[in-house]
């Protein structure tokens, strides 16, 4: 909640006043005094999630949880026909304004393949469902432009622009040996993608290659005990992350970025694996402590790579080393009954 603030989300009222996503906060201002803006609520959204993603659950246990506010289901087995798919997908729309949120709504694409279902979510008016079918597909291709397909930038567009190819239809109906000369085998995924060609279907979670937490300072105070609380609170958000997916991670990254100097970070390879909160914050805080008190800092962000499986071996020679089993046990009190029930002391 700054002037610089960022915009991520504004109403259908701000955006009729030009106020869209990426505006800064006084820039919103100038274009609409009156606005009104509120500060993220991460936790809210995170558990809005969760309550869509368990609802599309009850329909299928094929989902690809792709971002915050997308999934793709596979209905393959589940209904009898496209006709049922369509009645789920308005029975799973009505559901989530009734028992998520009468604010929310959602556009959905089906078709028979998962790009296609994207592509059709895509382009869906506000709210709606589209279905893609065999018979209608190049009629939403037709005149299209070519960045309105999922994949397709700037750079490739101009590319596509070159072999004389602005919309999407005729992307389609070029021949696909052509697009394999001039681009290799992504020429055959264009193609393919847009032809209703099935690629490789939901995608399985893959392990993270890291796990971190970044926090951009609202209040600016060179008080240690309040650095100390903001990258604990980032080292235990870091911390059941990584304890939820059952890792540990043999390295450590920071950063902090200051008003006044340049910023400060690094990384630094484990000997030992490391999945504990304080084992992470200790590590962080021994690199941050002495730059920290020299300026005053305006934005901090922690995390572990080097992940893999946990093991849980304990050293023979690290005495000191805390067991993972304390953090654990705190998940899972906090997982029972409500973030932050118990929490470290100094925040």
């Amino acid at each position: 909640m700054s002037e610089r603030g960022c915009i991520i989300a504004s109403s259908r009222e701000a955006k009729a006043y030009g106020i869209k996503t990426g505006c800064r906060g006084h820039e919103a201002k100038q274009l609409n005094p009156d606005v009104v803006l509120v500060e993220v609520d991460p936790p809210k959204y995170r558990s809005t999630t969760q309550a869509i993603f368990s609802l599309c659950a009850e329909y299928t246990e094929a989902i690809e949880a792709y971002s915050i506010d997308e999934a793709f289901l596979d209905l393959t087995g589940a209904v009898p026909s496209f006709e049922a798919a369509i009645a789920v997908a308005r029975e799973i729309q009505r559901r989530i304004k009734e028992e998520v949120g009468e604010w929310l709504s959602s556009s959905m694409g089906l078709a028979w393949t998962r790009w296609l279902a994207k592509f059709g979510s895509d382009i869906a008016p506000k709210g709606t469902i589209l279905p893609l079918t065999k018979k209608n597909l190049f009629q939403h291709l037709s005149g299209r432009d070519l960045q309105d397909a999922w994949g397709i930038a700037g750079a490739l567009s101009r590319r596509l622009n070159e072999l004389g190819i602005r919309t999407l239809d005729q992307l389609a109906r070029y021949p696909v040996q052509n697009l394999i000369s001039v681009f290799g085998v992504m020429g055959y995924y264009l193609w393919a993608n847009l032809n209703g060609i099935e690629l490789g279907g939901l995608e399985k979670k893959r392990q993270p290659k890291t796990i971190g937490h970044s926090h951009v300072l609202r209040r600016r105070t060179n008080d240690p005990r309040f650095h100390q609380a903001v990258l604990l609170r980032l080292a235990e958000r870091a911390g059941r992350r990584l304890r939820q997916q059952g890792l540990e991670g043999r390295g450590v990254y920071w950063y902090a970025q200051f008003d006044h100097r340049p910023s400060v970070g690094g990384s630094h390879r484990l000997n030992e694996p490391i999945s504990s909160t304080a084992a992470l914050f200790r590590f962080v805080w021994g690199k941050l402590s002495p730059v920290v008190k020299r300026d005053v800092p305006a934005m901090f962000a922690l995390g572990l790579f080097r992940l893999r499986p946990r093991v849980d071996q304990l050293s023979l020679f690290n005495e000191k080393k805390l067991s993972p089993e304390l953090s654990r046990a705190i998940d899972g009190i906090n997982d029972k009954y409500g973030e932050e029930m118990i929490v470290q002391g100094p925040l």
